[in-house]
């Protein structure tokens, strides 16, 4: 019998492509498996033109993908590319101050890696900026030891050419000082041997210290500057006065800090302060991208400038995902593979194919889950076969939707009772409908919600679980938005917490 790996390389394939979900897990692949969505063109557009980005998606649309893209667009040579996905040494609760001081450590520590290759640039600056690029790295760069902070202060403050001169001169100084020492004895020789009237010189010798050691002198005695905007300001002058034409920051992944456990009202007060904050995202100098789960930064709407800053949404069509699937098939089949259609068999029908992209929700890693499935339930079922068949449909489908980590996509609660309004008690009122197309009216008969049918409402809306779509009389009609949910309504499927 074929193991699984003789089943998939049956199918033409030289290494599996469904067993990684992130980018940051397909290293060495990341080019040849980006595709850019249709939306994509107006983002790379901005991010060209150097404007502030504020890209949102779902998760598992792609979007570190694409921060990966912007690098791969730029010229890391005059560009000081700024990457942060750590948040640990933010507080909780932070204000602007501590963000700032966050910010210039991440961009001083990015500086001085780039400075470590070629000091060089360092020769452009004055003293004046020479002493303050000091004090950034005495303050906001981790040093081993004050010994390794003074060389390298040093390094900033006084030119190459002078720190040789004077290390040599100071390797010099003991012969330096032995010989005019020695010039000294034979002349008060000459002297009284010559002239016998004078009284006699002392018989020992000491050599004398007419070149006394010559010190580097530096400036480290730095006044206490206020750690705000303006610093950030004379951060990013000092950069480009360094030959850098642009300072680049981007912000991944900040919904995804554990502290935060997935809950999206904790998220958006998290960042508040860093997308509310309009002086920085509008400051000419430094650009700003910030990577952003959908569901918080919708919280945030009525606080966020969306019409001053470009704040793109990630979003795949159909033909985008196939696209997507195509470029990942060839990737792993070493060309072999250019359309995903023949690993299915023959009589695999068009509605079948309609059903797979419905149900990957306009997202890549649902896309890839849900072959997952489809490969482990054919091979389990008949490990021999060459193809994805038609009878394995609903069982990996169904496999699929009892098996998704949910809460990967919808927010909770942070630190919430079981019993919390949270995807899975309003998904089991939600399958108790006749329909995906519902009224409040229509949940309460057949949930039984009684007075709480409106803060059901509210927070299905709120999560993105359902949508508002059509309004008769005083009747508002609501749809289930989430297609896995929809087709258990259909097909009489459970969904119930695994944990």
């Amino acid at each position: 019998m074929n193991n699984f790996e003789d089943f998939y390389k049956s199918m033409g394939l030289t290494e599996y492509p469904f067993s990684t979900y992130t980018t940051e897990n397909e290293k060495g692949k990341e080019e040849k498996l980006f595709v850019s969505p249709a939306c994509y063109a107006p983002i790379i557009q901005n991010y060209k033109e150097k404007n502030t980005i504020l890209l949102t998606g779902d998760r598992g649309t792609g979007k570190t993908a694409i921060l990966l893209d912007f690098m791969r667009n730029t010229d890391l040579n005059s560009t000081l590319f700024c990457r942060i996905d750590d948040y640990s040494n933010l507080s909780e609760n932070f204000h602007l101050p501590e963000f700032y001081k966050f910010l210039i450590t991440n961009i001083s520590v990015t500086l001085f890696d780039k400075l470590s290759s070629n000091q060089n640039r360092i020769r452009k600056l004055c003293t004046d900026d020479k002493v303050l690029l000091s004090y950034l790295l005495k303050n906001f760069v981790p040093i081993v030891s004050k010994r390794l902070l003074k060389t390298k202060i040093e390094k900033i403050q006084i030119p190459c050419y002078k720190r040789i001169f004077i290390k040599i001169l100071n390797i010099l100084r003991p012969i330096i000082n032995y010989g005019a020492t020695a010039g000294g004895v034979f002349i008060e020789e000459y002297i009284a041997k010559h002239f016998k009237t004078l009284p006699p010189l002392e018989k020992k010798i000491n050599i004398k210290d007419y070149f006394p050691e010559l010190p580097l002198t530096i400036d480290e005695e730095f006044q206490n500057i206020e750690i705000g905007y303006q610093l950030i300001n004379d951060l990013v002058t000092i950069v480009q006065k360094l030959g850098y034409n642009r300072v680049l920051c981007l912000l991944d992944k900040l919904d995804e800090d554990s502290r935060l456990e997935n809950d999206a009202e904790y998220i958006s007060s998290f960042v508040e302060p860093i997308l509310t904050d309009n002086k920085l995202l509008l400051n000419d100098k430094l650009q700003l991208i910030v990577s952003l789960w959908i569901t918080p930064f919708n919280f945030l709407l009525k606080k966020v400038r969306t019409q001053k800053h470009y704040c793109p949404k990630l979003q795949w069509e159909k033909i985008d995902l196939e696209h997507a699937l195509n470029a990942r098939l060839n990737t792993y089949s070493n060309s072999r593979i250019i359309d995903y259609k023949v690993l299915f068999e023959s009589n695999f029908s068009k509605e079948n194919f309609e059903l797979l992209f419905e149900l990957a929700n306009s997202n890549p890693r649902d896309l890839w889950h849900l072959l997952d499935k489809l490969f482990n339930i054919q091979y389990s079922t008949n490990p021999e076969s060459k193809f994805i068949t038609s009878e394995v449909l609903p069982i990996a489908i169904e496999k699929f939707i009892t098996d998704f980590n949910y809460f990967e996509y919808y927010p909770r609660k942070k630190n919430a009772r079981s019993n919390t309004m949270d995807f899975y008690s309003f998904t089991a009122h939600l399958l108790t409908l006749d329909d995906y197309d519902f009224t409040k009216n229509k949940l309460n008969e057949l949930a039984g919600t009684g007075g709480s049918t409106n803060n059901y409402v509210v927070g299905m809306e709120r999560i993105g679980l359902i949508v508002k779509y059509s309004q008769e009389g005083g009747n508002v009609h609501y749809r289930i938005k989430d297609p896995k949910v929809k087709y258990a309504l259909n097909n009489d499927i459970s969904i119930e917490r695994k944990i």
